[in-house]
């Protein structure tokens, strides 16, 4: 039996119940998806989403904004990269959610609540005195005074595979830090 091309097993796997599957997703750019920018909506990079002013659409600009500011200090450049239109386009996402808490036990379905809730933890912890640069180490240990949310430690982990993902997880980041890009599958552009 002759084995198909490639773009054959592509144009059937995203005619299977007219879903895009995981292949069609990394074959067009992982971190690239739409976002409402100026009431419209547009397919960008998070970065660019951030820098155009992207309009939220699951979580409330001051919960994107804690989460934005606690992946910086995880991730240093993370705010930059547009971690929080990543989180939000990816919440907004249902199913094809590639946020890590999907792969560790959150589903799609319960992630708007569980960034949501590490956000307002974030807030809480914050207006208790806590600064932001202080949580990592805390959130480590799961001693973070004031926290009210998902075991620190859990967040912690989670927020910062997202953060990693945004930043450093294409082929600039890899550039930036040095190393070839060899993805198993290549994005057809830059994410």
């Amino acid at each position: 039996m002759a084995r198909p091309s490639v773009s054959k097993v592509t144009t059937t796997t995203t005619a299977r119940d007219g879903q895009l599957t995981r292949r069609d997703t990394l074959r067009m750019g992982a971190l690239c998806a739409s976002f409402c920018i100026a009431g419209d909506w547009l397919t960008t990079s998070p970065a660019q989403a951030k820098a155009l002013g992207f309009t939220p659409q699951v979580l409330s600009s001051q919960q994107l904004a804690q989460l934005a500011a606690l992946a910086d200090a995880l991730v240093p450049g993370a705010a930059e990269a547009g971690v929080d239109a990543y989180i939000d386009a990816q919440l907004n996402a249902g199913a094809d959610s590639m946020l890590l808490a999907k792969y560790v036990g959150v589903a799609p379905p319960d992630q708007a609540g569980f960034y949501g809730a590490i956000a307002d933890a974030v807030a809480h912890a914050v207006a208790n005195g806590t600064a932001i640069k202080d949580l990592p180490a805390a959130m480590l240990t799961d001693s973070v005074p004031h926290w009210q949310g998902p075991p620190a430690s859990y967040a912690l982990f989670v927020l910062r595979a997202d953060a990693l993902d945004v930043t450093w997880g294409t082929d600039t980041g890899y550039a930036a830090l040095g190393i070839p890009y060899h993805a198993h599958i290549m994005p057809p552009s830059s994410w």
